[in-house]
């Protein structure tokens, strides 16, 4: 019989200094002031000889670079497996530039160097410092703070606002560690949705999500994180109709999620010993075929040198295309992503490194009988949107970025494969 669940959290405060670069929208967007402070959650898990990490961080998104020296220095500091570390970032749009993004900006380094990486790894380290013995409670509830954002026009092209009958996953999770005395001493709350309830803000700050984890954290007298799951087409129900607004609307939208995640916090009725297994692998992509020479070449002499956002980007794929015909690119058929899942008792985290759109999640969790498999967008690294093969004929700015993303773009049914590739990581995971 295994040995009991052993359970360490710590918090970080990661927030930048006022002035700092704010990355979401434009690249010339600074700061000036701090509105709430930004944080980074470290759990550590152990069960016998194996150890398990899983952060999240109050970004908005975290470039691969990036995650793959924190898991590095996790590993190499704690004897951790990097396939047992999931970093993920919780996708507020009003926290510092921590990801390389044609249009959008550069990792702010001096950023990362010196506040990132060793607050983060600070919070391994105390997690690991505060490790005792758990059970766990999960509790699962509805909660219709998010709405999918692609809404359909008259002239049938979309656009990022609300679409009440397009696809969104209303599930919201709930994980809660008790320890041997019978305090709560961790929550972790799942769901997906977009961190754009402030807008194009000059405030520092963690969305909706802050007053959410907040107002559970009071709630419950425990640290309490966000882990944000596929929330590539899903945006905040705000009332303004819109996918953005302003800083006030946090509250608005927060004050939803905390009311729903207090009530499925309080539904929990039981807490159990629980073991932890991972597997990591790697999911393979199919590629199709690069666009032609003189179709790059012709978009490369159109291109103009002030652009930014998914203009810029649309720019850069073309140069890249052009220059791969020139330098003797090999055409690939397929490309491999790795992937790291976690399961905690009858829960299972599946990271990726993409904005999944939600229904890719809920298929997921639906070929799996035995488990509750929550999906993480922005784990790992960030490498863009993963849009569903139904939604890539009505375009819109995910679709766009999803197509000129790389030389070679992903084919249609590409989330398929994500999927299909997904379920056989599950099946190898130790139950």
């Amino acid at each position: 019989m295994k040995e009991k669940l052993k359970l360490g959290v710590a918090v970080a405060d990661i927030t930048p200094p006022v002035g700092t670069l704010l990355f979401g929208y434009r690249p010339d967007l600074h700061s000036e002031s701090v509105n709430d402070n930004l944080t980074a959650t470290a759990f550590a898990f152990s069960q016998g000889e194996e150890k398990y990490v899983m952060v999240t961080v109050c970004v908005c998104l975290l470039d691969t670079t990036v995650t793959d020296e924190l898991r590095d220095i996790i590993s190499r500091e704690h004897g951790v497996e990097k396939g047992n570390i999931l970093i993920c970032a919780t996708h507020t749009h009003s926290g510092p530039s921590t990801n390389n993004m044609p249009g959008w900006g550069e990792v702010d380094m001096p950023y990362y160097e010196s506040i990132l990486k060793p607050n983060l790894i600070k919070a391994v380290a105390d997690a690991f410092d505060n490790i005792q013995y758990v059970t766990m409670g999960v509790g699962v509830g509805k909660s219709d703070l998010g709405v999918n954002r692609r809404q359909l026009e008259k002239d049938n092209s979309v656009s990022l606002g609300q679409c009440h009958w397009g696809a969104y996953n209303p599930q919201m999770t709930v994980l809660s560690f008790k320890n041997e005395e019978g305090k709560v001493i961790a929550n972790l709350i799942h769901y997906g949705c977009h961190g754009t309830c402030a807008g194009v803000n000059k405030e520092i700050s963690r969305d909706w999500s802050g007053v959410m984890t907040d107002a559970l954290e009071a709630h419950s007298g425990a640290i309490t994180a966000f882990f944000n799951g596929p929330e590539g087409d899903v945006g905040p129900r705000l009332s303004n109709g819109a996918t953005t607004a302003e800083l006030r609307y946090i509250y608005e939208v927060g004050e939803i999620g905390a009311k729903d995640a207090i009530r499925i916090f309080d539904s929990i009725q039981e807490y159990k010993n629980v073991s932890v297994s991972s597997f990591s692998g790697k999911v393979k992509l199919p590629y199709d075929k690069r666009v032609p020479y003189e179709e790059a070449v012709e978009a490369c002499k159109q291109s103009a040198d002030d652009l930014i956002n998914k203009d810029k980007q649309i720019a850069v794929y073309y140069n890249k295309v052009k220059e791969s015909y020139e330098n003797g690119y090999v055409e690939k058929d397929f490309t491999e992503i790795e992937q790291s899942i976690i399961r905690i008792g009858d829960v299972a985290f599946a990271g990726f490194p993409y904005e999944l759109f939600s229904e890719i999640g809920m298929r997921i969790n639906k070929a799996v009988d035995d488990l509750n498999v929550l999906s993480l967008s922005n784990a790992n690294g960030s490498k863009g949107y993963f849009p569903t093969q139904d939604q890539l004929c009505r375009g819109g700015y995910e679709i766009t970025m999803f197509k000129f993303n790389s030389v070679q773009c992903f084919t249609d049914d590409a989330d398929f494969h994500l999927m299909t590739g997904t379920l056989k990581n599950i099946e190898k995971l130790e139950r």
